[in-house]
């Protein structure tokens, strides 16, 4: 007992702010399990949680839902407190497209509400370039995962005239978010 009273005694994290909601709660502990396993059976496990959790109606906060001009808006939902991984809400605004990039790292990904545009590519080492395969619209629901590496290249953003939202998960800590996520790459013109 002496050890709990203890433990209930310690001051609180000045990082800490707030709980989390109870569905981003979900999606990060099943994240943080699937984060052992092995780069196949994680993909499978990460993309069924994304899928799952992209149902939810209450997943954001209303501040979680904001958009801003220039560029698509990142919000964070979740930091591993380990760095094994972050869970983002990206919104993206009419017009907001990604650059062309593969991974540095493994990726997740599920659209939230409205359809977004997944633009594919193929890269090829001759030209040192990705070369345009496929467009696919991506509709609310649609969740997918990818390792790091040239093998999955794409262009995602919102052709649509509402704002639309992708929640990710990036196997980076908070910190690396806008540094070792993205792979941009020269397209072929």
């Amino acid at each position: 007992m002496p050890q709990i009273a203890n433990r209930l005694r310690r001051p609180i994290d000045p990082s800490f702010t707030a709980l989390p909601r109870d569905g981003v709660a979900v999606l990060a502990s099943d994240i943080a399990a699937a984060c052992d396993l092995p780069l196949v059976a994680k993909g499978a496990c990460i993309k069924a949680a994304l899928a799952r959790a992209v149902r939810d109606p209450d997943l954001l906060a209303p501040e979680q839902r904001t958009i801003q001009s220039g560029c698509y808006a990142r919000h964070v939902l979740h930091s591993d407190a380990g760095g094994r991984f972050t869970i983002l809400a990206i919104v993206w605004a009419q017009g907001q497209f990604s650059p062309p990039h593969a991974h540095h790292t493994w990726c997740g990904y599920a659209v939230y509400d409205n359809p977004l545009d997944e633009q594919l590519f193929r890269y090829n080492p001759a030209q040192s370039q990705a070369e345009l395969v496929r467009t696919e619209v991506r509709v609310p629901g649609y969740s997918c995962f990818v390792g790091a590496g040239l093998d999955q290249i794409h262009r995602l953003g919102n052709s649509g005239r509402e704002p639309a939202i992708s929640i990710h998960a990036y196997g980076v800590e908070r910190e690396c978010i806008a540094t070792h996520v993205n792979r941009v790459v020269d397209v072929a013109p």
